[in-house]
Order: C-alpha cells, then structure tokens, then sequence
C-alpha cells in the first residue's frame, strides 16, 4: 500500500534558532532553577531539535 508522502518542508532546520532562544528563556524565566548552564543545555537541545526532525523526516521520506 503506498501513500501520497510528501518532505519536510525546507524552513524546518531555520527554526533552529528561533527555537533555541524560546527554550532558554522559558527555562530560564520558569523552569530548572534557571542557571548559566541549565539554561545553555536546554537552549542547545531545543536549538537542534528542528534540525533533527527534518533529518529524519528526510531519511524516512527518502526510504
């Protein structure tokens, strides 16, 4: 059975930023104590995750 399967739209990885900057401050603000690293790692998390959600909707898409 196959099915119409479109790819990831192409702006997806740009949100990266976007994202990293909107975890930080959250976690900062409200959440985990709000340290200097604390922070850091969330916003680093939070940064790549739009780049990893592209790349395996890439990998999948192209499967």
């Amino acid at each position: 059975m196959t099915g119409f399967r479109f790819g990831p739209p192409g702006w997806l990885p740009w949100l990266g930023p976007l994202l990293a900057a909107g975890v930080g401050a959250a976690v900062g603000e409200y959440g985990l104590g709000g340290g200097f690293w604390t922070v850091l790692i969330a916003a680093l998390v939070g940064g790549f995750l739009p780049i990893l959600g592209y790349r395996i909707w890439k990998w999948r898409h192209h499967r």
